[in-house]
């Protein structure tokens, strides 16, 4: 179900915190996406800077980026460790990309024992890095918001989150999807609900999450985890899937390529470009070179407006959807 445009309050969190984020009212919104980043590579260097020369060209400034996950896959020895500094501050350079990062967890996040620092660093410092709680609703501009963004955490129980805190993330799932939203509403995560690559598809969101997330109309669902570049249109699913986990960490081949319209191992990031009547999605690699282009109208109709050749699915080993095992 679609709704006319509102006067947004402040994003609602879990624990009914107030998180606020102001910027100028404005007939389009932009967002970088991307996960899996936080690792010592030269591909997280190349896709920082991609970024950072995306976001000076004109017209192209993000008004946020949106990180899906295995923000650290290092383990942190605290909010003073200068890995943070080096994999997040440093990375992605300041002056050309000067917006809020909001971000989720993922696998590493959790296996690394990061999570509780990763907050605490967000809440000790002046950083552009934000994560106001593990799950948590964003709308984007405050003021008349063009777009709501519901921040999840998909690393569910057993290996990871307990499983009163799955209950619980439902719980608030189901409760914000029933609120009315601004006209574009996306849901991000780290774990992908239908993916090409290594790990495959995820049956406990798919029965989980996909039911709510169709009947509340949601638009995309944008996560990481499979350290590819990939946008999915799935039959009776209206939803557009896009995978965006080309930060850094190591690319992963394909299980498959019977299905698309794009999948491909390769570094690189998502830009969302939002009017109040089409969303515009260009899948970057780290070089720059856009690879894969697509609008959505606001009834669902999906154009492909530039395409790339895909990458042929090899045989290998398919990883567990939720474990640690994603070396």
């Amino acid at each position: 179900m679609r709704f006319s445009i509102l006067l947004a309050s402040v994003a609602a969190v879990l624990s009914s915190s107030n998180f606020c984020w102001s910027n100028p009212t404005s007939s389009e919104l932009r967002l970088l996406t991307l996960g899996d980043w936080g690792i010592d590579s030269p591909a997280r260097k190349q896709v920082g800077e991609a970024m950072a020369k995306f976001a000076a060209e004109p017209g192209q400034r993000p008004d946020a980026v949106l990180l899906l996950g295995d923000n650290f896959y290092v383990k942190l020895s605290g909010v003073a460790d200068g890995q943070i500094q080096s994999f997040f501050e440093q990375t992605y350079d300041p002056a050309r990309l000067n917006v809020p990062f909001y971000a989720v967890m993922g696998n590493h996040d959790y296996s690394n024992g990061d999570v509780k620092i990763e907050m605490e660093y967000t809440r000790s410092r002046d950083t552009r890095l934000k994560i106001p709680s593990r799950w948590y609703r964003l709308d984007l501009p405050v003021e008349k918001p063009l777009v709501t963004v519901l921040m999840l955490d998909s690393d569910a129980p057993p290996n990871l989150m307990t499983q009163q805190d799955w209950a619980a993330e439902n719980r608030w799932l189901g409760e914000e999807l029933s609120k009315p939203h601004a006209p574009w509403l996306i849901c991000c995560a780290h774990h992908d609900v239908f993916g090409n690559g290594n790990h495959g598809d995820n049956g406990v969101l798919m029965t989980t999450w996909g039911p709510l997330f169709m009947h509340a109309g949601v638009d995309f669902y944008v996560c990481g985890h499979e350290h590819t570049l990939q946008h999915l249109e799935i039959p009776k699913w209206p939803i557009s899937f896009v995978v965006a986990g080309g930060g850094g960490a190591g690319n992963k081949p394909m299980l498959r390529d019977n299905r698309g319209p794009f999948s491909r191992s390769t570094h690189g990031f998502a830009s969302f470009r939002f009017t109040p009547d089409v969303a515009t999605v260009q899948l970057i690699g780290a070089d720059g070179a856009i690879v894969h282009e697509f609008s959505r109208s606001r009834e669902g109709k999906v154009t492909v407006t530039l395409n790339s050749q895909s990458d042929p699915a090899t045989k290998h080993k398919l990883k567990a959807i939720n474990g640690i095992d994603d070396k």
